[in-house]
């Protein structure tokens, strides 16, 4: 019963909770748009067409559920779902909505006047159709500032690797855990531990960590003949697809710290190593997790654009002897609660960094930065999935950051959908409104028409074939375990 319920359960309400709304506020931006420019606004739906349910009416605009749970749309006078339509189309959509009014003014209620979204300047339907967009930026805002408020991991210091045999080991401690404190005091940043400091330590240091969420006090017997042995490291964050480190097994996590005889301590060492000994047989010497490992490989002389010799990413680590751990600094840490004035500094901060990362994902995807398999589109059901599984991190955390930071990328990412220059969207929409700013004069409705609704069932066939996809290989079996 319970697999049933995450399997399937968890997604629709995932759905209901994340995509419904961030789909609704997208709409409104449009809605409002329009009533702030003096457009007619024939219906406001939820899903595309065919209609189930229409939910109520107010001064003339149908409010509807439609049976495609895949977007929305606001309908003003002069357009067809997403498309203009013709001269005579809209008179008589025209007609009927004056009619309408008629009745309405008979029984002494509110009439609106009419107008098409054709009576408008091209630049009053920039602002129109840029509406939804603007719209789910500023909610990825309102989501992010929240989250500061309401708290969310600061800094903290990782355990990245363990040798075995040593304090840490024998402690009990574990890769992945989080640094809380070290003998009472709190620690949230690597240069918080100096050698200078652990060599006043007592033989026997209580130490507190985070692992998955629990806190857990752990008793260390640091190795005194070793507390003045603090070094750096090297640490893969990310392996290249096709590259000498994937083929010979290195992976993102695992620490460098020999090639050959040379001790490696910092990345200017790696870098330097590898580039001089292109073409080369080399033995990289590597820790992972509480394992030493080695393999051989040999660095390339002419490595694809953006990568290096052997096709990693690295940075730096922090070995200390005393306990036997390499440690790193994350975003980890203790929860973080900030007054609203810094929240909404680093509500800013954070969907500027959002908004980076997923518009430059297409440039890095091209650049070789991400791996192709890595940036597989998803339908709202991949979506649905992978929020399913955010929701319970919330849920077993009790805390409301995990679900919140989930609904602002997806919020900011259908603002980089939507503002894609393919016909049927709104940037779709846009586009052809600059092209009548180039020419001088509007493209004829019903040809515009005919190219967006060709654009629409173009997306409506890839959305069918990636929720098919998505049904058959859930997205979840892709992801890191």
């Amino acid at each position: 019963m319970n697999d049933l319920m995450n399997n399937v359960g968890l997604p629709i309400i995932t759905f209901i909770l994340v995509l419904g709304p961030l789909i609704f506020l997208h709409e409104l931006g449009h809605f409002i748009a329009l009533r702030l420019t003096g457009v007619t606004v024939l219906e406001f739906g939820i899903g595309f067409p065919p209609r189930a349910v229409k939910l109520f009416e107010q001064g003339g605009t149908i409010f509807s559920l439609n049976w495609l749970p895949i977007g929305g749309f606001v309908r003003p006078l002069g357009e067809d779902f997403v498309r203009p339509v013709g001269e005579n189309a809209t008179e008589q959509d025209r007609a009927a909505f004056e009619k309408y009014q008629q009745e309405l003014a008979l029984l002494g209620k509110k009439v609106v006047k009419t107008k098409s979204l054709q009576e408008t300047g091209p630049w009053q339907r920039i602002f129109f159709f840029s509406a939804g967009i603007v719209m789910n930026l500023l909610t990825a805002f309102v989501l992010l500032v929240l989250v500061s408020m309401l708290g969310q991991p600061g800094p903290g210091i990782g355990i990245v690797t363990i040798a075995s045999n040593s304090p840490a080991a024998n402690a009990g401690l574990q890769p992945d855990d989080i640094l809380v404190s070290i003998a009472g005091r709190p620690v949230s940043k690597v240069s918080d531990l100096a050698a200078k400091d652990i060599s006043k330590l007592p033989a026997s240091v209580p130490v507190v960590v985070t692992r998955k969420g629990e806190q857990q006090t752990l008793t260390v017997a640091i190795d005194p003949q070793k507390t003045f042995v603090v070094r750096q490291q090297v640490l893969i964050s990310e392996v290249a697809k096709d590259s000498p480190a994937e083929a010979g097994g290195l992976l993102a996590g695992d620490v460098i710290t020999k090639i050959d005889s040379k001790t490696i301590i910092n990345v200017d060492d790696l870098v330097k190593y590898v580039t001089d000994h292109a073409g080369q047989k080399v033995t990289i010497y590597f820790q992972r997790d509480t394992d030493s490992k080695q393999v051989d490989l040999v660095p390339r002389t002419n490595p694809p654009a953006g990568q290096g010799p052997i096709g990693i990413s690295i940075g730096g680590t922090t070995f200390y002897g005393a306990f036997g751990w390499s440690l790193v600094d994350t975003q980890l840490g203790p929860l973080v609660r900030r007054p609203l004035g810094p929240a909404v500094v680093d509500g800013f901060n954070q969907t500027v960094d959002n908004v980076k990362a997923v518009f430059g994902a297409p440039f890095a995807l091209i650049a070789g930065r991400i791996r192709p398999q890595d940036a597989r589109p998803g339908s709202i059901v991949a979506i649905s999935q992978i929020g399913s599984l955010v929701l319970q991190q919330s849920l077993k955390a009790q805390e409301p950051y995990p679900i919140l930071r989930f609904a602002a990328l997806i919020s900011i990412s259908l603002a980089f959908v939507n503002l894609l220059p393919i016909p049927g969207l709104d940037g779709g929409r846009i586009l052809f409104v600059l092209i009548e700013l180039l020419r001088g004069k509007p493209m004829d409705p019903e040809r515009e028409g005919i190219v967006h609704m060709f654009g629409l069932l173009a997306l409506l066939v890839l959305s069918a074939v990636l929720i098919l996809n998505d049904l058959v290989n859930p997205i979840t079996n892709s992801l890191p375990k």
